[in-house]
């Protein structure tokens, strides 16, 4: 007889954000974004391996990455003060610290997160 294996009860979580209000037009400068995201990223202990950025005429900026425990994406609309996160992992590693140390450094603004189990056996 085989012995039984354990099977987590998700195999990741998902969290979605809504950074509104962002009160410094600064904030949404490309460079301070990519590395403010990527040092977010960092700080709660993902693994980066590749990031993409593209930047939009006449303003915004999406910047896609890859980590080794899956993956995180930003999307920005200065116009409205707003951007857009969504952060998943697998394991020991919750995405939720990557919004919180993200929104830190952009100074006062409001974020609304919704997070999501995935993945969560029957």
């Amino acid at each position: 007889m085989s012995p039984q294996v354990s099977l987590p009860p998700r195999l990741g979580v998902h969290v979605l954000a809504d950074v509104t209000d962002v009160a410094d037009p600064s904030a949404f400068e490309p460079e301070f974004l990519v590395a403010a995201f990527r040092d977010a990223l960092h700080e709660a202990g993902t693994t980066v391996r590749r990031t993409l950025v593209e930047e939009f005429t006449p303003h915004g900026l999406s910047v896609m990455v890859v980590l080794a425990e899956s993956h995180a994406s930003l999307h920005t609309w200065p116009e409205r003060r707003t951007m857009l996160i969504d952060a998943f992992t697998c394991g020991p590693v919750s995405p939720l610290p990557v919004v919180e140390k993200f929104a830190a450094k952009l100074g006062p603004c409001r974020v609304e997160t919704t997070q999501v189990d995935r993945g969560v056996a029957g």
